[in-house]
């Protein structure tokens, strides 16, 4: 199982096995969560982008994972993740 945990504003932690999952943690932090996984991820890269000032892809998970903790909004403790 993958932990996550948000570093920006208000520390957030979940763990997640799939994709969904992930998405499912980032409506629990979100304040305006959307049911639409794309639509999910797209509010949190706008949030993050106002937060930081970098760009954040939300085409799938695993870039915008990549982005969050490359522009330091997110940390990862596990590298593999089931689909």
């Amino acid at each position: 199982m993958t932990k996550y945990k948000i570093t920006a504003g208000e520390e957030f932690s979940w763990e997640a096995h799939t994709d969904d999952g992930f998405v499912d943690g980032l409506r629990k932090y979100s304040m305006y969560p959307s049911d639409d996984n794309v639509k999910m991820m797209r509010t949190m890269a706008a949030s993050f982008c106002d937060w930081t000032g970098k760009s954040f892809r939300f085409s799938s998970v695993s870039d915008f994972v990549e982005d969050c903790v490359r522009h330091g909004v997110m940390e990862v403790s596990d590298a593999e993740r089931t689909r």
